[in-house]
C-alpha cells in the first residue's frame, strides 16, 4: 500500500477525531528515522508512529510495540523537552499533499509547536517547528546545500513547504471544471492511460489510489483516456466528485491506521527477516571462506607430508654412505641401495653438519611428516564437517521466511560461537525469551503426518527426539537440506507409494536443490540414522538407504500447519 496524499487525508481526519485534546505522555525514537509518541485521552492511550524511512515512510496510529534504544537520540530528547505534557490542539494537512502538521500547546505562556511530518519517499522528514517564528527547532534528518539546492532542513532554518507541483486540488474542482480538464487531457494526450491522467493532474493521487477510483468507475488503469466512451467519462467524473465529498465529510477510509498498521507490519517483518538473514548469511559466508582457506592449507600440508615421507629413505642412504661423504659437502652422490639397478641419487646436505647429523635431520623430518598425516587428516575431517554444517545453515537462511525462524538460526549461531551475544542486561533478557527452536512445518498426506525441520536445531530435535525407530527419515542426497520424518504410527511397512513420493518432494523442496527439475532424495528408517560423537547440530550419518528422484515441490491440496 503506497502512502499518498489521499491516505494522508484519511489519517488527518482520523487524527482530528482521536487526538484533539490528547496529552503527550511519552516520546521514543526506536530507530534513527522512526518516532513514537504516546498520548493520553480519558480512559485510553493512543500511540502515533511516524517514519521517514524512504521505503516505508508513513504516519498513523499503531497497535504494534517496538523496541526502544537504551539511550534516546538527540532529536528524541528535544521533542521530550518541548512536547511532553502538551496537548494536541489542531491537525492539518497541506492541501492534499503528503504533509501533516500536528499542533501542540503546553500553556498559554508558551508558543505552540508544530510537528511537521512529510511523507515523500527519499525526501521524507519529521521536523519540530516553532509556530511563532516558523523556525525549525530540529529535524530527524538534516538537509543541507550538499543534499538539496532548493530546500534545507535543520535547526535554525525557516520552515517552508515542499515545492508546489502543478496539480489541481480535487476538493476545489467543480463538475464542469473536471469535465473540461479531462476533455483537454484527452485531446493533448489521447494515448496516455487513465491512471497517468489522475496521477499527473490531481494532487494526492498515487498509483494505488488511481487504480481504486478507476475500478469503481469500471475502468482499467492502463485504458487510454482517448478511448473512453462517454459513459465511462461520466462514471469517472462521478467517482472523483464522490471521492472529494467523502474527503470533505471525513468519511474517506475511516480505519486508515488499521489498514496501514496491518499492511506495513508485513513489510516490516519481511524487511526484518531480509536484513537479519543477510547479516547472518554474511557471517556464515565469512566462516565458510575461512574453512575453505583452512582446508586448502591442510591439504597442502598433507601433500607436503606425503613428499616428506621420502626422507626416511634419504636418512638411510646418508647413514650407509657416510664414510664416502667428506666434511663440509653441500651435495653428495650416494649409491641408492633401494634401486635394483644400483644407480646413484643426488642428496642435498647441510655443510655445517656431519653426515650422521644430516641423516638424523632426515629421520626427524620423516617422523614429523608421519605425525602430520595422522593429525592433519583428523583436522581435515573436522573442517569438512564444519563446512557441511555451515552450508546447511546458509541454505536454511536462504529459505527462511519468518522472523521467528531467522531468530532461531541467530540463537543457534550464538550457541555455536559464530556470533557474539549482546552484553547488555536488557539484551540478555530478550535473548532468554527468544526460542532456540521454532515449530517444525508439518503436512498431512493421506492421513500420514510429515514433519520438516526448518533449521539445524529443529532437524536435531525431529530426528533424535521426535522420530521413532520405525518412522521413515528423508534427506536430499549429498546437498544441504531439511530432515523430513514420515510418522508411521502403527502402519509399519504399509507406507503408500504416493505418501513416500510426496514426502520426498517436500524434502527436495526444502533443500539446496529447490531450483532444479529433479533432486535425489535418500530415505531409510530412523533406526538407521545416528549422530556422530561431537557432531554439530543437524549433522547425522545413515545407512540402509534407498534413493528416489523427485521434483522439488510442495503438495497442492494437503494440509500444511
Amino acid at each position: 500500500m503506497a502512502f499518498d496524499g489521499l491516505l494522508m487525508a484519511a489519517i488527518a481526519s482520523e487524527f482530528r477525531h482521536r487526538l484533539i485534546g490528547a496529552r503527550v505522555d511519552k516520546i521514543y525514537q526506536p530507530s534513527k528515522l522512526e518516532l513514537i509518541i504516546i498520548m493520553r485521552q480519558p480512559g485510553q492511550n493512543i500511540t502515533v508512529f511516524a517514519s521517514s524511512q524512504p521505503e516505508v515512510a508513513r504516519v498513523h496510529i499503531t497497535q504494534i510495540e517496538r523496541k526502544n534504544p537504551p539511550v534516546p537520540p538527540a532529536f528524541c530528547m528535544l521533542l521530550r523537552k518541548y512536547l511532553v505534557s502538551s496537548k494536541v490542539t489542531q491537525v492539518t494537512q497541506l492541501g492534499l499533499d503528503r504533509v501533516l502538521e500536528i499542533r501542540f500547546l503546553r500553556s498559554r505562556e508558551e508558543t505552540p509547536k508544530n510537528l511537521v511530518i512529510e511523507v515523500m519517499g527519499r525526501h521524507s522528514n519529521i521536523a519540530l517547528v516553532d509556530e511563532g517564528s516558523n523556525t525549525i527547532l530540529d529535524s530527524i534528518k538534516h538537509v543541507g546545500s550538499d543534499v538539496s539546492r532548493i530546500r534545507h532542513m535543520g535547526p535554525g532554518i525557516q520552515w517552508s513547504p515542499p515545492p508546489a507541483q502543478d496539480k489541481l486540488n480535487l476538493l476545489f474542482v467543480t463538475k464542469e471544471e473536471l469535465n473540461e480538464i479531462l476533455h483537454k487531457f484527452r485531446e493533448t494526450s489521447p494515448d496516455s492511460s487513465c491512471s497517468k491522467f489522475l496521477v499527473s493532474s490531481f494532487s494526492g493521487f498515487g498509483r494505488d489510489s488511481a487504480a481504486k477510483i478507476l475500478s469503481e468507475a469500471g475502468i482499467t488503469g492502463d485504458e487510454s483516456c482517448g478511448g473512453l466512451s462517454q459513459d465511462k467519462v461520466t462514471r469517472l467524473g462521478d467517482a472523483l466528485l464522490a471521492l472529494a465529498d467523502s474527503i470533505r465529510d471525513e468519511r474517506f477510509l475511516p480505519h486508515a491506521s488499521q489498514l496501514l498498521d496491518a499492511a506495513y507490519s508485513v513489510k516490516e517483518d519481511q524487511r526484518a527477516v531480509s536484513d537479519l538473514s543477510a547479516k547472518l548469511l554474511n557471517i556464515v559466508n565469512a566462516n565458510m571462506a575461512r574453512c575453505e582457506r583452512k582446508l586448502k592449507a591442510q591439504n597442502d600440508e598433507i601433500s607436503q607430508a606425503k613428499k616428506d615421507l621420502g626422507y626416511r629413505k634419504l636418512g638411510d642412504l646418508i647413514t650407509v654412505n657416510a664414510p664416502t661423504i667428506s666434511p663440509g659437502q653441500d651435495r653428495a652422490s650416494l649409491v641408492d641401495y633401494f634401486d635394483s639397478s644400483g644407480g646413484c641419487i643426488e642428496v642435498q646436505l647441510d655443510p655445517r653438519l656431519s653426515p650422521y647429523e644430516n641423516a638424523q635431520n632426515c629421520f626427524a623430518r620423516y617422523t614429523r611428516a608421519k605425525r602430520a598425516l595422522e593429525s592433519v587428516a583428523e583436522q581435515i575431517e573436522a573442517t569438512e564437517r564444519e563446512l557441511d554444517y555451515l552450508e546447511q545453515v546458509a541454505m536454511t537462511l536462504q529459505q527462511v521466511d519468518t522472523l521467528g525462524g531467522t531468530e532461531a538460526i541467530r540463537a543457534e549461531l550464538i550457541e555455536q560461537g559464530y556470533l557474539k551475544e549482546a552484553h547488555s542486561k536488557k539484551a540478555k533478557r530478550e535473548r532468554k525469551k527468544t526460542p532456540s527452536e521454532v515449530a517444525s512445518v508439518s503436512f498431512s498426506i493421506q492421513g500420514y503426518e510429515i514433519l520438516v525441520g526448518r533449521n539445524n536445531k529443529e532437524n536435531d530435535r525431529l530426528t533424535m527426539k521426535v522420530a521413532n525407530a520405525d518412522d521413515v527419515w528423508m534427506h536430499a542426497r549429498g546437498i544441504p537440506g531439511a530432515h523430513v520424518i514420515i510418522k508411521m504410527g502403527s502402519a509399519k511397512d504399509c507406507l503408500p507409494e504416493g505418501v513416500l513420493m510426496a514426502a520426498a518432494e517436500i524434502a527436495a523442496h526444502y533443500s539446496n536443490g529447490r531450483g532444479g527439475s529433479k533432486v535425489a532424495v535418500d530415505y531409510t528408517y530412523k533406526r538407521h540414522v545416528r549422530k556422530p560423537k561431537a557432531a554439530l547440530p543437524g549433522m547425522v550419518i545413515y545407512d540402509h538407504e534407498k534413493t528416489i528422484m523427485v521434483r522439488p515441490v510442495l503438495p497442492d491440496s494437503d494440509i500444511m500447519q
